[in-house]
């Protein structure tokens, strides 16, 4: 099929899974306002764990029942694709601003356009207030959800069903001229071009604080068990679908390829430096974005949109830039690898941002500085300054730390960039995983997937630690 063929599929598909994911959204949000405080995070964690966990082992993990029943590949795509677009959407609406208009007002606009005395103006009036309250807080959440959709590359390459972000990478392999697949990319990125541009629009409103940015208030929300226990089974059912399935169609197998994995010194050694360089990689790309992302609106604000088109388009639009004549002598460095990454998470960095201004317990913040201030010395200030030092790294350290870790790792798991980017000599192990993918699964393969993306995890998990324990020290 041609490129415009094939966008044309790629979008009625995103078309019918945000109108399929959005109930769900919606649902998951209400069940988050009115789900108990002890309770929530752990269902936040549930909801999140899903969207983040890597599409190239969940595309590994389900490939051979694509390639079994070919005619379901494309819904078991679109399913899996869901479990990634609904925890975008509903971050989205968990730190969209309440709607103006409140339900009891559409209510009573609903009730005079019914009435016998009812007007065509009434009916203006109802629609107005349609668009300025659901319709206007449904947007970002929807167009997130269609970008995440739209860009999808490991998923559909893994499961071989149609899409544009593949046909590139197709093209590149058939030996299809740079100059021709940029001319090509103009098709997808003129599509998305008015979807990217709200959502840059969106973002940067609410980051320069025009906008209030302050989520729904439960008492707005129904508040019965129905509610939390509905949404509560859907987060399960992502949490499964998107992570424990996966892991448990390959760990069958990886106990006997991690023990082949150990027994070879070569493979160890080589493993080891694909992971130190993506490391090292994505920790500089997810700091620069992050530090970056709070530089609005002077810097940020016009990089947003050129983040927003992906790293596929974006790693395409720097092979051709950094070919040129006086940029050639720096296209085999990491440079261009990190300068796309970093484009790349400045919008994640800034919803991320969003998101812990939306949940920022500023009150309890400005206690626990009071609580370790200084200026008011006595025989308990040693202990009072190791309880603030506690507390602030609970509600204000850790978020933040957790949120540079979580772009480090979106870095670290993305393949387009490192597919046509990374420069010779510093092959970065994802691209070595994703070819030997396309030949089926196998123990050793397995145990060397679960390594790659498992160190991350783990050296997070160990910084998480000593950090805080060095925190309680200082105090």
């Amino acid at each position: 099929m041609s490129l415009f063929a094939i966008c044309w599929w790629t979008l009625v598909r995103t078309v019918v899974l945000c109108l399929i994911a959005w109930p769900i959204c919606r649902r998951i949000e209400r069940s988050l306002h009115a789900a108990p405080h002890r309770v929530r995070p752990w269902l936040v964690v549930g909801l999140i764990a899903p969207g983040c966990f890597p599409e190239l082992l969940v595309g590994y993990a389900f490939r051979d029942l694509a390639l079994a029943s070919p005619r379901w590949a494309e819904v078991l795509c679109g399913g899996l694709l869901l479990v990634r677009m609904i925890p975008v959407g509903t971050v989205a609406l968990l730190i969209a601003p309440p709607p103006d208009p409140d339900s009891a007002a559409l209510f009573c606009r609903r009730l005079l356009v019914r009435s016998p005395t009812g007007t065509w103006r009434q009916c203006v009036e109802f629609v107005r207030c349609l668009w300025q309250g659901p319709v206007v807080r449904a947007l970002p959440a929807l167009a997130l959800m269609s970008i995440v959709a739209f860009q999808e590359f490991e998923l559909a390459a893994l499961l071989q069903t149609m899409s544009w972000t593949d046909w590139f990478v197709t093209a590149e392999r058939l030996g299809t001229e740079r100059g021709e697949m940029l001319w090509q990319s103009l098709w997808p990125l003129l599509w998305q071009t008015p979807v990217l541009l709200g959502v840059a629009r969106w973002l940067s409103l609410n980051s320069q604080g025009r906008l209030n940015v302050r989520p729904m208030q439960s008492t707005e929300l129904p508040t019965g068990r129905v509610v939390v226990w509905t949404g509560g089974i859907c987060i399960v059912v992502l949490l499964v679908a998107g992570c424990l399935v996966p892991l448990g169609m390959m760990g069958s197998r990886i106990v006997d390829g991690l023990a082949l994995l150990a027994r070879q010194r070569s493979q160890q050694l080589g493993l080891g430096r694909e992971i130190a360089i993506s490391l090292a990689v994505s920790i500089c790309a997810g700091l620069t974005a992050w530090n970056l992302s709070a530089r609005f609106p002077r810097l940020a604000t016009g990089l947003l949109p050129l983040g927003l088109f992906g790293s596929l388009l974006l790693s395409l639009g720097c092979v051709g830039l950094f070919q040129t004549s006086w940029l050639r002598p720096i296209y085999d460095t990491p440079l261009p690898w990190t300068l796309v990454l970093v484009l790349w998470l400045l919008p994640r960095a800034a919803l991320l941002r969003l998101w812990l201004q939306s949940v920022r317990p500023d009150e309890a913040i400005h206690l626990a500085e009071l609580l370790g201030d200084a200026s008011h010395p006595g025989p308990d200030s040693r202990p009072r300054r190791r309880r603030s030092s506690g507390l602030l790294w609970r509600l204000r350290d850790q978020p933040q730390f957790l949120a540079m870790s979580l772009l480090c790792f979106w870095a670290y798991c993305d393949l387009p960039t490192a597919y046509l980017l990374a420069p010779t000599g510093m092959a970065s192990g994802l691209v070595r995983l994703y070819n030997f993918m396309h030949f089926g699964r196998s123990a050793a393969l397995s145990a060397e997937a679960i390594v790659f993306f498992g160190i991350p995890v783990i050296v997070c998990f160990l910084m998480l630690l000593v950090t805080r324990q060095l925190r309680s020290w200082s105090a």
